[in-house]
C-alpha cells in the first residue's frame, strides 16, 4: 500500500465515496417514503 497518494487520486476516491453514500442515503429514503406511503 502505497501511503503518499496524488492529491487527485484522493479526491477522486472520497468523491467516488460520496457518490456512493448518497446514492445509498438516497434509495434508502425513496423506499422508506414508498413504504410509508402504501402503509399509511
Amino acid at each position: 500500500m502505497h501511503t503518499m497518494t496524488r492529491p487527485g487520486e484522493r479526491i477522486s476516491v472520497f468523491l467516488f465515496a460520496l457518490l456512493l453514500l448518497v446514492l445509498f442515503v438516497g434509495l434508502a429514503f425513496a423506499a422508506g417514503y414508498g413504504i410509508g406511503r402504501i402503509l399509511l
